[in-house]
């Protein structure tokens, strides 16, 4: 018997184990090694959440996360997100030393597993020298787009679009009246604005409505001077249609067929201009004498909202913006010598066929500043981003 084969029964026979094969060690990748093409396609995965942490990691990365090539990929993947953004005023007459501090956007930690029991929810500002402060309370929000819409002392047609792709202003197309802080509203992506000092009965842009797509304004039937409701108006869109409120009148209209009806005998909805309100999916929620109710459109009457008694008391406001049918809660408030803003969301459930119910999903502090500040208004763009 040969050497070799005497080696190959002894292995056979488990005396000796046989020897390993020699392979030469793989090196280590890095992702930042990796082709540009390929990174922009990984990130482009990535919730816009974890946007901000990401641009920390490297300049690669930061570069990356800013350039308009990741919302074309993207957009290609139709990756379409719900993305909430605050804007928020300072209290003191002189602006702060960092003056784009301004407009923020809800992101998250990207550790999920928080020891402290926060969310690990945070608002991030936008540094960028062109985000200026909104002056004027009408804002809306359209795919990628925030639309502010008039002036504020004095009236204004002027119309600003912040594309939050690259977080920067440019001017759009002008109103055909000048409104100050007018009623605005989005319908079918549309935008309808109404109010705002626009007081001529005969009028036919007392009510206007913006097309993002054509980028033109239009106008609307007018109502007439029997069933329009007066200059200070409230708007909101349920169900494809525009509900205008007044202290005098309550009115609807309905864009597919171009009229204008009273809302109903026995139900009062010009109150809900003067509290706290917001529409979730197609339903009103408010926010009234320190209890959340809900407008039932099949019994046409106000309910109350339960399972949200135990939230913090507001101190008198709140905002409330519909997050992909969640309902997410906005207030500001004083802890601990800080000035800091509050976030819930609730989702929304129906239970016993008419009762409405909340569950509080999270509710943590999401921003907390120095300098006195008081929360100007909240959007959410659901779009590719």
């Amino acid at each position: 018997m040969s050497s070799t084969t005497a080696r190959s029964s002894t292995a056979m026979n488990g005396d000796q184990p046989p020897r390993k094969k020699m392979t030469k060690q793989s090196p280590e990748i890095s992702i930042l090694s990796l082709p540009y093409d390929l990174l922009l396609n990984i990130i482009a995965r990535v919730s816009r959440l974890y946007y901000p942490t990401l641009s920390l990691v490297s300049k690669t990365f930061r570069s990356v996360v800013a350039s308009t090539d990741l919302y074309e990929s993207r957009s290609l993947s139709h990756r379409t997100e719900n993305c909430l953004y605050m804007c928020i005023r300072y209290s003191h007459r002189r602006f702060p030393r960092n003056t784009d501090r301004y407009w923020f956007a809800l992101c998250r930690k990207p550790n999920r597993t928080t020891t402290d029991g926060s969310s690990g929810h945070l608002f991030i500002p936008l540094t960028s020298p062109q985000l200026r402060p909104a002056r004027s309370t009408s804002l809306v929000a359209v795919g990628s787009n925030i639309y502010r819409i008039g002036g504020h002392m004095p009236s204004s047609s002027r119309v600003s679009v912040l594309d939050c792709r690259l977080n920067t202003w440019r001017s759009g197309p002008r109103m055909r009246e000048k409104r100050m802080s007018p009623a605005a509203s989005v319908v079918d992506g549309k935008i309808y604005v109404a109010g705002g000092g626009c007081e001529d009965p005969r009028s036919v842009d007392w009510v206007e409505v913006f097309d993002p797509k054509t980028c033109t304004w239009g106008n609307v039937t007018n109502p007439g001077t029997d069933t329009r409701p007066g200059a200070s108006v409230t708007t909101f869109g349920i169900e494809g249609k525009l509900y205008l409120l007044g202290y005098d009148e309550e009115v609807v209209y309905d864009p597919k067929e171009g009229s204008w009806k009273p809302i109903g005998v026995g139900v009062d909805m010009a109150f809900a201009g003067h509290f706290d309100y917001g529409v979730i999916g197609d339903v009103m929620f408010l926010w009234n004498d320190r209890e959340f109710s809900c407008f039932d459109s099949k019994a046409w009457s106000w309910k109350k909202l339960r399972g949200v008694e135990d939230l913090p008391d507001f101190h008198g406001y709140c905002k409330m913006v519909d997050h992909g049918g969640k309902m997410v809660l906005l207030w500001d408030d004083y802890l601990r010598s800080e000035h800091v803003a509050w976030c819930a969301e609730i989702a929304l459930e129906m239970r016993d066929g008419d009762e409405m119910w909340g569950i509080v999903q999270w509710l943590d502090v999401v921003l907390s500043l120095n300098e006195p500040f008081r929360m100007f208004d909240a959007v959410v763009l659901s779009a590719t981003l």
